[in-house]
């Protein structure tokens, strides 16, 4: 009776582990050369792939990068290149076949470009640039610039409004004087106005609050 049991326990171990072996294919592809890289031997040794974060693998001197025993799902096929960057693949697993769509950051994962098949074949999209050239100094940007323009404002009329003062006569002379003056009262008259009104504010507001 022991052995039989031990038998029936082999033979399950050993259905359960081809049916693992079933369950989880490889997936596999390369990168080629185009334009863009033009020589395998420009990637550098640390280049990997991935699938989601969970899985990892070299790419070969040849190009070929290839992940064993993948389980069943969908993964986020990229990889990981300092020097240049590679289109992004949804790949979704199955019993026994391996699919793939083009896919990328921020694109809803329902969403799928063209299906690209099995094993997959990347070319690079382009170089990774991580510098901004500076910019050189741009005339029309600063004629923009607001405070440029209130400068310029202001400078013109100091140089226009005493010719224009010489040539108004007496009486506009007098009105412009006037309406300067008023103006002046009033500025100065500001922060008394604003003084007396919030003391205003402050005694109905404790009035209320007695009450």
């Amino acid at each position: 009776m022991a052995i039989t049991r031990h038998i029936v326990l082999l033979i399950s171990l050993v259905v359960s582990c081809l049916f693992a072996t079933a369950a989880a294919v490889s997936v596999e592809g390369s990168l080629v050369t185009n334009g863009i890289l033009t020589d395998l031997r420009r990637l550098r040794p640390s280049t990997k792939v991935s699938l989601s974060g969970i899985y990892y693998t070299f790419v070969q001197k040849d190009g070929t990068f290839s992940f064993d025993d993948v389980p069943a799902g969908s993964y986020l096929l990229e990889v990981n290149d300092i020097d240049y960057i590679f289109p992004k693949l949804r790949v979704d697993v199955k019993e026994n076949t391996v699919d793939g769509a083009y896919t990328g950051l921020g694109v809803g994962w329902d969403k799928t470009g063209y299906a690209i098949p099995h094993p997959f074949v990347l070319r690079a999209k382009a170089e990774a640039d991580y510098f901004v050239e500076r910019q050189g100094f741009n005339v029309m940007g600063m004629f923009k610039n607001p405070m440029f323009l209130m400068l310029g404002f202001s400078g013109i009329m100091m140089l226009v409004m005493p010719k224009m003062l010489k040539n108004l006569d007496p009486e506009a002379m007098q009105d412009v004087a006037q309406s300067q003056s008023d103006a002046q009262n009033m500025m100065n008259d500001m922060p008394t106005s604003l003084s007396q009104m919030f003391a205003k504010a402050q005694q109905q507001a404790q009035q209320h609050a007695q009450r």
